[in-house]
């Protein structure tokens, strides 16, 4: 299990360093494309495109096929989409690159979700283990940003980073396409819970208020750290450099918060736990738009990243408790809910950039989060903090 732990954790860095990557090198394809702020925003939805319809079809085959095949298939397009992406020669591909990228992501993404599900059966070890194995995601998430930065000291470009990115997914595929480690077997019934359909889940209330929580959570997530360079350059003159490192402090606070939300929903109800991070995670948000400067700027988004890192994780588990059964089509629901997160917020933050200014903007990235205070609110009046009391 410890190789295979060590594998799980290793694609999980790749999903960060794909997504992370993005934000950082807009003001990089403003300048070598020449789109606008809004036109650059797009890149975020058709990758959200890909991974919404990668998720419908992920799901489902996850429960009939098995979680390694479905992982193996993304990390194709993981480093299909990367790979395409480095020799773009103008805009247009560079968005097409990020349709297999983006469903790439949704295949490993669900894949490693229900195969953690079908590891760690206990629903309060669960929850840890959920935190703990998506807290390598931000190790992606950290190096890509600075990456980025460290590459454009030494004279190179954004092409650079993405070639090397496309080298570490490679890592991942030796192991993925010979089946060693095994991986955990998932329950025989499973097989035909891809004709239970993702659509049909939609009847479970508790089911939809997960969804809904994990989509605002998404454009959040994404939101803030993609328009946080642009943020720090337009609003307070700083460096691209200073802008990279900035998102990678960013993503750094979900490196250190993961670990922590692990031991508070080991020991405290999920629920509550999330409820009043999020009340901090507005806080910062607020502090990052009223900022004087950009340190000050940065460090309220690091607060805020620390505040809402364990959403998605904690919020899989719970649904994962629920439908056990069907572990690949809840993680495609729930996955699905968050792709839509990404689909539209983020492009809406660069709409607003445009029209009016970058302080707006990072206004509308962290709207979402007093929407989200109400259902994780709803979670505990709803039951799930019952549901959930042996996490």
């Amino acid at each position: 299990m410890r190789a295979l732990y060590a594998l799980w954790a290793l694609l999980f860095v790749c999903l960060g360093l794909c997504i992370a990557v993005l934000g950082p090198s807009i003001p990089a394809f403003r300048d070598e494309f020449g789109v606008s702020l809004a036109g650059a925003g797009v890149l975020f939805t058709v990758h959200s495109c890909g991974y919404l319809g990668g998720v419908l079809v992920a799901g489902p085959l996850a429960d009939r096929r098995g979680r390694r095949l479905v992982a193996a298939i993304g990390a194709v397009g993981l480093l299909v989409g990367t790979a395409l992406a480095a020799l773009a020669p103008g805009w247009g591909w560079f968005l097409g690159a990020m349709v297999p990228s983006g469903i790439g992501f949704a295949f490993t993404d669900v894949a490693l979700n229900a195969a953690i599900g079908d590891a760690v059966t206990d629903a309060r070890r669960r929850a840890a283990a959920m935190n703990l194995l998506h807290g390598a995601f931000p190790l992606g998430t950290l190096v890509a940003p600075a990456a980025l930065a460290v590459a454009w000291q030494l004279g190179a470009t954004w092409r650079h980073a993405f070639v090397a990115i496309a080298g570490v997914i490679a890592l991942a595929l030796p192991a993925l396409l010979v089946g060693r480690p095994r991986w955990p077997a998932h329950a025989p019934h499973e097989a035909d819970s891809g004709g239970l359909g993702v659509l049909r889940l939609l009847r479970e209330p508790r089911l939809v208020r997960l969804a809904a929580l994990q989509g605002l959570y998404v454009g959040v997530e994404l939101g803030i750290p993609g328009w946080l360079a642009t943020y720090l350059i337009d609003g307070f003159g700083a460096s691209v450099g200073v802008g990279a490192i900035a998102t990678s402090a960013y993503w750094g606070g979900f490196l250190a918060g993961r670990p922590a939300v692990a031991w508070l929903t080991h020991r405290y109800e999920p629920g509550r736990v999330v409820f009043r991070l999020l009340i901090l995670a507005v806080a910062a948000a607020a502090a990052g738009v009223i900022a004087p400067g950009p340190t000050w700027a940065a460090a309220a988004y690091v607060v805020a990243g620390v505040a809402i890192c364990g959403v998605f994780p904690t919020v899989m588990a719970v649904a994962l408790h629920d439908r056990p059964r069907d572990s690949g089509a809840v993680a495609a629901l729930i996955t699905a809910a968050a792709s839509l997160g990404g689909l539209t917020w983020p492009w809406l933050v660069g709409a607003v950039a445009d029209g009016a200014g970058v302080r707006a903007a990072m206004a509308t990235a962290g709207a979402p989060l007093l929407a989200m205070i109400a259902l994780a609110r709803s979670m505990d009046s709803a039951g799930v903090a019952q549901d959930a009391d042996t996490l």
